[in-house]
């Protein structure tokens, strides 16, 4: 795949023409608009499911795999053509011709650097592939989203196992399967429905891409988008995903699923990821959520007696309460409450206070 960047910007062109910022903090997946984004730092994920499971007591991992699986597949069912995925079902098109440009698609979009190592294709159980990921997103994300575009290409259900072979490379393996009928209910995902907003991002005058993402840095090579001002690595998710693991989570294990994954968000924030200065300034703190496709902030009030804040058409919103959380409890050297209400529309609204001495 040649892969062309803006002289501008930097950001490469097809990486701007799949992914849409919308006027409400929202990134969609191409014209079709069918699924929500989020291009969102990705570090932090397996040290906030490790924190989760420490919490709660149990694994999380294989439903992380398996929701995650599921939005890449419809991910997947948007991107490829029904006519490619049709050839590719009656076996009139090898789906190994179609591995390099997704594999370097996905260098595109932050994975990590992929390498197909072997594969099977009989439509039958016996159906396999291997393939090496170095430095993943997500381990088990980086399983999903495996499984997940195989389903979307060839259909059928597929199961991944992974180990890591040297520091940092991993191998994942996948083999036919058949979900569980109560995971299926569980990993249901909702069609992307807009809300219209008043934001809008600045665009670079050349290629039409929001202007702030000439503050990263595409490593193709790698398969890395890295922060340039912090060293941050960002990688295009679907933020929508979590919130859908954290319920499946809260309907199998209890009512105390969402104050476990803030407080897990919480720590990780205190070992010092992020830093209060992200949320200062509000006008900058908006622009940052909408060019995440994290929401729209509609109202932000932070002082030594608190923090109030309004975000319209969030994601990912118990991250970003536990975030918040986080940063005020290291600025302030306190220890916090935090309650927040998430309405039907979609909106947050959060309000963390010192603990009562």
């Amino acid at each position: 795949m040649e892969v062309n960047s803006c002289p501008e910007c930097g950001v490469p062109g097809i990486f701007n023409e799949r992914q849409i910022w919308l006027n409400n903090g929202d990134i969609v997946a191409g014209p079709e608009k069918k699924n929500r984004l989020g291009f969102i730092e990705c570090e932090n994920l397996d040290p906030l499911f490790k924190e989760i499971e420490e919490i709660i007591g149990i694994s999380i991992e294989p439903l992380v795999v398996n929701i995650t699986a599921r939005g890449v597949e419809q991910y997947t069912l948007n991107l490829i053509p029904d006519e490619i995925r049709e050839m590719v079902k009656a076996k009139q098109l090898d789906p190994g011709t179609l591995a390099g440009p997704i594999l370097e698609y996905c260098h595109i979009l932050g994975y990590g650097r992929y390498q197909m190592v072997d594969s099977r294709y009989e439509r039958d159980d016996d159906d396999y592939s291997i393939l090496r990921i170095e430095a993943p997103f997500s381990v088990p994300e980086a399983a999903g989203s495996i499984a997940g575009v195989i389903s979307g290409l060839a259909g059928g259900e597929n199961a991944v196992t992974y180990k890591e072979i040297s520091p940092g490379l991993y191998e994942f393996v996948t083999r036919r399967t058949k979900y569980p009928e109560i995971l299926k209910e569980k990993m249901k995902t909702a069609p992307y429905s807009h809300k219209d907003g008043d934001l809008e991002l600045e665009r670079c005058a050349t290629c039409g891409a929001p202007e702030g993402l000439s503050a990263f840095k595409w490593d193709l090579d790698r398969g890395l988008i890295l922060n340039k001002r912090n060293g941050r690595r960002m990688a295009i998710l679907g933020p929508e995903l979590l919130d859908i693991l954290f319920d499946a989570l809260e309907a199998e294990l209890g009512e105390t699923i969402p104050a476990a994954v803030v407080e897990a968000q919480r720590r990780f924030v205190k070992t010092g990821f992020y830093s209060i200065d992200e949320i200062r300034d509000e006008g900058d703190f908006r622009t940052q959520l909408a060019l995440r496709g994290m929401g729209n902030l509609r109202e932000l009030t932070m002082r030594p007696q608190g923090i109030h804040m309004r975000i319209d058409n969030v994601a990912g919103y118990l991250l970003t309460v536990g975030m918040v959380q986080g940063l005020f409890d290291v600025a302030f050297d306190i220890d916090s409450n935090v309650v927040w209400e998430l309405t039907e529309e979609g909106d947050l609204d959060m309000e963390v206070k010192p603990k009562p001495s």
